[in-house]
């Protein structure tokens, strides 16, 4: 599984991530579950993610329709 969200955080450091949590006001393990394809981002939630990795120079932004979109993974059970 894949996503803009993903590529992002493997482009980013760790205290890079922490900070767009922050930026996001939401938590790294929220955004760990967005990026690996377990959660389906709120469409007020994309938005803050997008707007927090607008933030960073160095890296290119994801946007909120990318992240409300995303397919999420098969569940197991």
């Amino acid at each position: 599984m894949n996503n803009d969200l993903l590529r992002w955080r493997k482009e980013a450091s760790s205290d890079e991530w922490s900070k767009l949590a922050r930026l996001a006001n939401t938590s790294v393990g929220y955004l760990d579950q967005i990026a690996y394809g377990f959660r389906r981002a709120s469409p007020g939630k994309a938005k803050q993610i997008e707007a927090a990795t607008k933030e960073f120079a160095a890296i290119n932004p994801v946007t909120k329709e990318n992240l409300v979109f995303a397919q999420v993974r098969a569940s197991a059970a």
